[in-house]
């Protein structure tokens, strides 16, 4: 029989963002199934008398419809809420490791304690050294029910929440209004990736193009990230487009450039037509009526 109580850590429920993407009815159903697996043999797995539960008899201990189960477990596992083994069973991957150093504990104390803390009191000196070494402070251990990502998951939540900023959505959970659609999922972030990878976007640029695509969109947010493809595609574009080279010298350089015996000819040409046009024109003389 299992301990009728386990470590639950409010502040880590409600800062794992993989919960926080998931509907309120799909984290009622997850609190439930850790419930169930917490009876479960072996520990933290979702069993049912060593058989994994359908979809209908969740829907029977959960007291909702069976689809709506369905739809819950599709939208947790699209999150990465929970895994699973080869044989599909599903299990929390933090129970598993509380389970595990529960056991490690247990076993210990069977014999004892802690094998490490019992040799340091065997080994311990029996008056004190005259120089005490120097405490060394202790990182606090980390609580989290995220699998470990280091700063490229924190960086990617970051990036999320600014970009549901951007679009006019909850920054956390992505709902856009009572009933609208979930945005930053875990594919729409995939996408964002691609715009960082394929694209060479940057975060900011990202940030950018989010916004001037959203000044123009008047029927309220999109209902995937995917939208914003083509902006991206386009920003891509004009940030590699080759940048003309001004041509060096100035108009005038390209009259001096004219070659001598063409400017040369040019001129004949204009006093040929002067004098043609004088010619048109004088007044006549005298000598133009004597025919003698």
């Amino acid at each position: 029989m299992s301990d009728p109580w386990f470590k639950f850590f409010p502040t880590d429920w409600r800062a794992d963002p993989a919960l926080r993407m998931c509907s309120l009815a799909a984290r009622g159903l997850w609190i439930e199934m850790i419930a169930l697996m917490h009876d479960a043999v072996p520990y933290g797995h979702l069993l049912i008398s060593d058989q994994p539960p359908t979809d209908a008899q969740l829907a029977v201990l959960g007291g909702a419809p069976t689809d709506q189960i369905t739809n819950s477990l599709g939208e947790l596992e699209l999150a990465g809420v929970f895994s699973r083994t080869r044989k599909g069973v599903i299990y929390s991957r933090r129970m598993v490791r509380d389970g595990q150093g529960r056991a490690i504990a247990m076993k210990n104390g069977k014999k004892g304690g802690n094998p490490t803390l019992r040799k340091a009191i065997e080994n311990m000196p029996l008056d004190n050294p005259l120089v005490k070494e120097r405490v060394k402070p202790q990182k606090p251990e980390a609580r989290s029910q995220i699998d470990d990502g280091g700063g490229d998951t924190r960086e990617a939540d970051t990036l999320r929440g600014r970009i549901l900023s951007a679009i006019g959505v909850d920054p956390i959970s992505g709902m856009a209004g009572p009933n609208g659609n979930l945005l930053g999922t875990k594919a729409d972030m995939e996408r964002v990736r691609m715009w960082q990878a394929d694209l060479g976007l940057n975060s900011d640029t990202i940030i950018a193009v989010v916004v001037e695509t959203m000044t123009r969109k008047r029927d309220g947010p999109p209902s995937r990230l995917t939208y914003f493809d083509k902006a991206m595609q386009r920003e891509a574009g004009r940030k590699n487009e080759p940048r003309l080279t001004p041509i060096e010298g100035n108009t005038h350089d390209h009259h001096r450039q004219i070659p001598t015996n063409r400017r040369a000819a040019f001129a004949d040409d204009a006093f040929a037509e002067r004098v043609s046009f004088a010619a048109r024109n004088r007044s006549p003389s005298r000598s133009d009526f004597d025919f003698g």
